[in-house]
């Protein structure tokens, strides 16, 4: 069965074989981040965390764009001295304070981007169109990225008169695609087309805008069938020694992680499944 959890800026999926597709869904402003989006974001992560039986997330955009970043026209009324009255439902808007306002709203989206890298389950972003800003952003928080021929990347902040360090893309884009590339795409604002993103490695992979779920979801499958315990450690130890002080420090840890892993069923079912030539069926959570 497939469960649909009701948000208004968003279309959760769940479905029963374990995978997650959550879809920006504000289409007619090409899915930009807004307050709402942002709490309904972190009010299902927190609660994705906790879900065993979810075991991947697809992230993806409705329509034709991935995510424009952050809503602008919101910003804008967000940044005048005076709120309009629908936007005090959102605590940090009722303070007078703009500086205040802004960086409570600041830390609410980044803690997105951070709370996306924490979570035990792996998750794809499905890019087609813009992914500019704060969809960047959050295509860069995503453990593999998958691109349909469309997709567009922006590093926008820069255009709009701010850094262009924003979201954790000082931190990932250096690592992802090295210092060089990323300081150039930072600091001129330019877009990396979906050919060029493969090229460089911001994307694992470029197939057609209409076969991008299917391929992130084929994605997903083939990540099903390894030990539920194996991918939650992988993640874990992937996060860790990206910033890892030294080779040794990093196999410290790969070696505590096997050690758990070797006391489990899961080791078992995988050796035995190997030898007797057939899909492995490890436990549950």
């Amino acid at each position: 069965m497939v469960e649909m959890k009701d948000y208004k800026t968003l279309k959760i999926e769940e479905r029963e074989d374990g995978i997650s597709i959550i879809t920006l869904n504000r289409p007619e402003r090409l899915n930009a981040i807004s307050i709402e989006m942002t709490d309904e974001l972190f009010e299902y992560i927190n609660l994705v965390e906790k879900n065993y039986d979810i075991r991947v997330i697809i992230l993806t955009g409705e329509g034709r764009a991935f995510s424009s970043g952050l809503d602008l026209k919101e910003a804008q009324i967000l940044w005048k001295r005076k709120v309009p009255e629908e936007y005090l439902k959102y605590k940090h808007a009722r303070t007078k304070d703009k500086v205040k306002r802004t960086i409570i709203g600041q830390k609410n989206l980044a803690e997105v981007m951070m709370k996306l890298r924490k979570i035990p389950q792996p998750v794809i972003a499905a890019v087609k169109g813009s992914a500019y800003g704060g969809g960047l952003g959050l295509a860069l928080a995503s453990d593999i990225r998958i691109a349909g021929e469309s997709a567009d990347f922006c590093n926008a902040f820069i255009k709009i008169g701010v850094s262009g360090a924003d979201m954790g893309s000082s931190y990932w884009l250096p690592r992802i695609i090295g210092f060089s590339r990323a300081a150039e795409f930072m600091y001129t604002g330019r877009s990396i087309k979906a050919d060029e993103a493969n090229k460089i490695g911001l994307v694992s992979r470029v197939v057609t805008d209409d076969k991008i779920v299917e391929e992130a979801i084929d994605m997903a499958k083939n990540i099903l069938k390894k030990s539920p315990m194996g991918i939650r450690f992988t993640k874990e130890a992937l996060n860790a020694n990206i910033d890892a002080q030294s080779l040794e420090t990093a196999i410290r840890l790969e070696n505590r992680t096997q050690v758990v892993l070797l006391n489990t069923n899961d080791v078992l079912e995988g050796i035995f499944s190997f030898l007797e030539k057939r899909e492995p069926n490890y436990d549950k959570w």
